[in-house]
């Protein structure tokens, strides 16, 4: 169930996403906790599409920045981020970069 949920919020995101413009108003935007840090940032889904290849950081559910969030364990920084290239556990893959400063929960 919740990796189903994960799925549709990052496809209905990434579905906004695909038809935005530049960052506005109306680009959706989510926040991520970095368990290495112990910050929340917040971050912009940009419209693109990734191949399969290359280095990807898990991103799972999370409530620790609030209701609706998620999380990581490296961010900004931190050897092991890859510049906001995720991969769910359904193994979708989509590009959303944390925007800081971090801020603590």
């Amino acid at each position: 169930m919740r990796k189903s949920l994960l799925t549709a919020a990052l496809s209905a995101a990434l579905v906004l996403a695909g038809s935005a413009g530049p960052v506005n108003a109306t680009t959706p935007r989510t926040v991520v906790y970095v368990t290495s840090q112990g910050l929340c940032y917040g971050s912009v889904v940009t419209p693109n599409s990734l191949p399969d290849q290359g280095p990807f950081q898990p991103l799972v559910p999370s409530t620790v920045c609030g209701v609706g969030t998620f999380m990581t364990q490296f961010g900004p920084g931190d050897v092991g981020y890859v510049g906001g290239r995720w991969v769910t556990a359904d193994g979708t893959r989509f590009s959303c970069p944390l925007i800081g400063p971090g801020y603590v929960p």
